[in-house]
């Protein structure tokens, strides 16, 4: 990233995120600064958070928290700077910035709700929509059809 020019936060997840989120295995975000790589992990069922650095071929764990809280914060140092990360997160949605020396450098985000959008075009993209929008009409409608059919025989 160059640091001459002002940060942009993100506005949709992209196909170059560097974020992954899933129930299953929680949310995993990569940053590349300073020729180090600081990755941060958090469970979605214990409230573990963990922040581990990569220098070359070493790795050690600079931070490791349990909160069950919608924001939490990491800090530590490395090369005579102060590091931050604050995430922020709830069902659906993660947000995670990088501070170094108290200065924004980077951040990503993750919006399970969002509607994707082709990264050449910059246009929606349709098919990925309603692949994501078909298993909550399909639901909607089964329940909906449910509901009909249990009012109509009470009412019958």
């Amino acid at each position: 990233m160059n640091h001459n020019q002002p940060f942009k936060k993100p506005t949709s997840n992209g196909e170059n995120s560097r974020m992954k989120a899933s129930i299953r295995n929680g949310i995993d975000a990569w940053f590349d600064v300073d020729e180090i790589t600081i990755h941060f992990w958090a469970s979605s069922w214990t409230g573990r958070e963990i922040v581990t650095l990569r220098n070359g071929g070493g790795e050690r764990v600079v931070s490791d928290l349990r909160r069950f809280r919608l924001k939490s914060g990491h800090q530590f140092e490395y090369g005579g700077h102060r590091y931050r990360i604050d995430f922020r997160g709830v069902p659906g949605k993660a947000d995670i910035e990088l501070f170094r020396d108290g200065q924004l450098i980077d951040s990503d985000q993750f919006d399970a709700n969002a509607l994707p959008l082709n990264p050449e075009t910059g246009q929606l993209d349709w098919a990925a929509a309603v692949k994501q929008l078909a298993p909550v009409v399909l639901i909607g409608g089964v329940f909906g059809a449910a509901i009909g059919y249990t009012v109509a025989m009470v009412l019958k």
